[in-house]
């Protein structure tokens, strides 16, 4: 019976149906429901130092990718230098510890289905790019709640995911101005980000079973 789960979650993640889990995976999202109590408001607490990052052997703890952008081939693909570390993103413990993610959205969805909340004990932390005509600039971790970001139609990124942070609304208007064969595009800040959760992705579904036991 497990493994026919396991294939059913797979198949439904192939065809982006991961609404359906929705009622199940709103862990310490229902705050209006009785009987439990109200989530803290995200993004409003103490904010904590960045931890270091562990570029030569750090993992995505979402989606197990590599942080930092492999040498030669990844899965039978090369990269540009710099690709994978552009969308890095942390949260960061009142003790210190870390975990690290080598997609924005992976972190996005990790604590939705951990239901960690930025501010409460934790603080989310993002790498912002510079919009640049070709490629996009580290320009370092920001707190999460701080940045703005960018989903673009035809944004290239690992997971899928279409998204970047940049440090402001005028930054994330240059980014898109740089990029004309962009195609669709929408702005973004970490409230929203946070309410729409968990946001789209590759491997979405089965990644979201994994990480609330379901499988």
């Amino acid at each position: 019976m497990k493994k026919d789960r396991r294939k059913l979650l797979k198949g439904m993640g192939a065809l982006g149906l991961g609404a359906l889990f929705s009622p199940v995976l709103a862990m310490g999202h229902g705050s209006g429901r009785p009987g439990m109590a109200k989530a803290p408001e995200p993004g409003m607490g103490k904010i904590y130092p960045a931890a270091p990052i562990p570029w030569q052997e750090g993992r995505c703890a979402f989606c197990g990718m590599p942080i930092a952008t492999p040498k030669g081939e990844w899965r039978g693909k090369k990269f540009p230098q710099g690709f994978f570390e552009r969308t890095y993103a942390q949260i960061v413990f009142e003790d210190g510890k870390a975990l690290h993610f080598e997609s924005l959205a992976c972190m996005f969805n990790y604590a939705y289905a951990k239901g960690l909340v930025d501010g409460d004990g934790n603080t989310f932390y993002v790498m912002a790019v510079e919009a640049l005509p070709k490629g996009c600039k580290r320009l370092g971790l920001i707190p999460a709640r701080q940045a703005t970001y960018v989903w673009g139609e035809k944004l290239m990124t690992t997971m899928k995911a279409h998204l970047v942070a940049v440090p402001s609304p005028r930054k994330a208007a240059d980014f898109v101005r740089n990029r004309p064969n962009l195609g669709r595009y929408h702005f973004y800040t970490f409230r929203q980000l946070t309410d729409l959760s968990p946001l789209p992705e590759a491997n979405l579904v089965p990644l979201l079973a994994k990480h609330t036991g379901l499988v």
